[in-house]
């Protein structure tokens, strides 16, 4: 049985989009108005909401950019 040591939170919007880059995205949370990042093999990595929401509205990033009014 391996154990991973918590990460820190990734704070910055280039280090969301390195995620991405990599096969990552970012989904809604559980609470409304949250957002989650998902790794290549859809296992949560903590991150800031104020990155997330930078990097979604990066032009960089590939995939789905719309968010709901």
């Amino acid at each position: 049985m391996s154990t991973t040591a918590p990460q820190n939170p990734l704070t910055k919007k280039s280090q969301v989009l390195l995620v991405l880059k990599v096969g990552g995205r970012i989904v809604t949370g559980q609470r409304p108005g949250l957002l989650q990042l998902l790794d290549a093999e859809d296992s949560p990595v903590p991150a800031w909401q104020t990155a997330l929401k930078a990097a979604q509205l990066s032009p960089a990033q590939s995939g789905d950019t719309h968010e709901p009014q």
